[in-house]
């Protein structure tokens, strides 16, 4: 699967805001920037899409509750597209972009089983997770610590 966009249009510090990563050729996106620019918030709101909204956010300080929405387009190896939107709402949370509603297995082919708790510590690595994860090469332990060791040995 490739993430070919995020959209932000009401999730913690952006309204409207949209990160294009659509490309032809593969690569690698690194998103970075300074302190309080948004990263933390861009890949809890990248989490938010893909597994829904947590019970309680404190990404609602700009937009209501009611308000919050992200929105992405994931492309799958075939070729084959979807672009959709997350409402924090107990149900009926995911639909397209003619505001139809989709069902919770809509993303299940591109998420291909990679669940939260993975997502997170495979690809939510932060300055915190790195010190975890290194003090687990240290300690020999952890998922963090073992997924770095990994991909440090090839």
């Amino acid at each position: 699967m490739k993430i070919k966009r995020l959209e932000f249009k009401a999730f913690g510090p952006f309204t409207g805001r949209e990160l294009d990563f659509a490309s032809v050729l593969p690569g690698l996106h690194i998103v970075h920037g300074p302190n309080e620019a948004g990263k933390s918030s861009a890949m809890r709101g990248l989490h938010a899409l893909f597994f829904g909204f947590p019970l309680r956010t404190a990404d609602n300080f700009l937009h209501p509750y009611d308000q919050l929405l992200v929105g992405g387009c994931l492309q799958q190896a075939d070729g084959g597209e979807l672009r959709f939107y997350r409402r924090k709402k107990s149900k009926n949370d995911l639909f397209d972009a003619q505001d139809q509603p989709l069902a919770a297995e809509t993303l299940t082919p591109f998420l291909q089983g990679l669940g939260q708790d993975l997502f997170s510590s495979m690809y939510g690595i932060n300055h915190e997770t790195l010190v975890q994860g290194g003090q687990g090469i240290l300690d020999q332990q952890g998922e963090v610590g073992q997924a770095l060791f990994a991909a440090g040995a090839g």
